[in-house]
């Protein structure tokens, strides 16, 4: 009789997102699903509310909206806490900083763009406000460059303005050091599938006292991504919606995890493996794109005469190394290298060999198998 044993696929993901997760997150996955409307799963959410908020060193004060959708619903939702009178400024240095915008663009709220070269700093001689700034949107890592920008730069202007800070620290936290007793944002957002190292399905809002009163007096711009409706519901530990359970109980186990070293021992072994990776691959036809790099990923721009893409289709067919492909114009010039997840030094050096055997062709031949 034939096997129906399914052969398991191999597969390294070197992406910022999903990432490799761990034998604990997955096996979590795998377990039953419980019913949501008990007094023992709103525990788990205030568990993972406290957790989260110890992690990120908020102050008393601060609440967490869990929100089951990507990131994109979390920054939609942010700006859903600002009207017709305010003014924000979009920091747009590439495609989620312009995201951003298109969402100010879309609920037509009034903003002006500062735009930054992808991968290149902040202006050097400062930036000017529009007039009567209300609010900053920023995204601290921006993703498809690879580039992370101060966050206590953005605090100190936004306090100087008497202006709320909005950012996206969606690829940033637990890879780029975040600590917000002393960065006051006042609207973080994060997403379960980057440096939480679990399914995608979840995003957060981090809100401060500021915000929340800020958001008391603005009529919702969406009935699913109402912050006020899950900040209520929050409060006894639930959600106004079915939320993504299982994720949530995964949740649950992984900031008991990270909750037993801090998130700085995170930052600092991911930013081991940015270091380890960067300094694995010296002396190839690869160059660093952004000229402060996270430590989340490492934005590499072949100069070899190859596109990007062809170094993301042959990882992927030859080697079985997936790495992030970019888009717009950065779409022949660059590719990105995950640092984030279950991956170790091992992981690295077999991606540098891979890396090292594809710069040597001579040609843009496949690697024999």
């Amino acid at each position: 009789m034939r096997s129906t044993k399914r052969r398991r696929t191999s597969f390294t993901l070197f992406t910022p997102g999903p990432v490799m997760m761990s034998d604990d997150v997955l096996r979590s996955g795998a377990e039953p699903l419980p019913y949501f409307r008990t007094d023992a799963f709103s525990q788990t959410v205030l568990n993972c509310e406290a957790m989260l908020l110890r992690l990120l060193k908020a102050p008393a004060g601060y609440r967490t909206v869990l929100l089951t959708a990507s990131g994109t619903a979390a920054m939609e939702a942010a700006l859903g806490g600002f009207g017709d009178h305010d003014s924000l400024l979009v920091v747009n240095a590439g495609a989620f900083g312009e995201r951003f915008a298109e969402i100010c663009r879309f609920h037509r709220l009034p903003h002006e763009e500062l735009k930054i070269a992808p991968g290149a700093p902040l202006p050097s001689r400062g930036f000017e406000a529009p007039a009567s700034v209300t609010a900053v949107a920023v995204c601290h890592h921006e993703t498809t460059t690879g580039t992370v920008y101060d966050l206590n730069a953005w605090d100190a202007f936004c306090k100087a303005n008497d202006a709320l800070l909005v950012v996206d620290a969606i690829s940033s936290f637990l890879a780029d050091p975040i600590d917000m007793s002393r960065q006051s944002a006042d609207a973080l957002i994060l997403s379960s599938h980057k440096g939480l190292a679990l399914p995608p399905g979840l995003s957060f809002v981090v809100l401060s006292p500021r915000m929340i009163r800020k958001l008391e007096t603005q009529r919702a711009r969406s009935y699913y991504l109402d912050l006020k409706r899950y900040l209520k519901e929050g409060a006894r530990g639930q959600t106004p919606f079915t939320p993504a359970i299982g994720v949530l109980r995964q949740l649950e186990k992984r900031l008991e995890a990270l909750g037993q070293k801090g998130a700085d021992a995170q930052v600092h072994r991911t930013a081991l493996l940015a270091r380890d990776f960067r300094k694995k691959i010296r002396g190839l036809p690869l160059d660093l794109f952004s000229s402060n790099p996270s430590n989340a990923l490492t934005a590499l721009e072949p100069r070899d005469g190859r596109s990007a893409l062809w170094y993301v289709e042959r990882l992927r067919e030859d080697f079985g190394f997936y790495v992030c492909p970019n888009g717009g114009d950065l779409k022949d010039r660059v590719f990105r290298v995950g640092h984030l997840g279950n991956l170790s030094v091992r992981d690295n050096a077999r991606l540098a060999a891979a890396l090292k055997k594809l710069a040597a062709l001579k040609s843009n031949r496949r690697l024999a198998a």
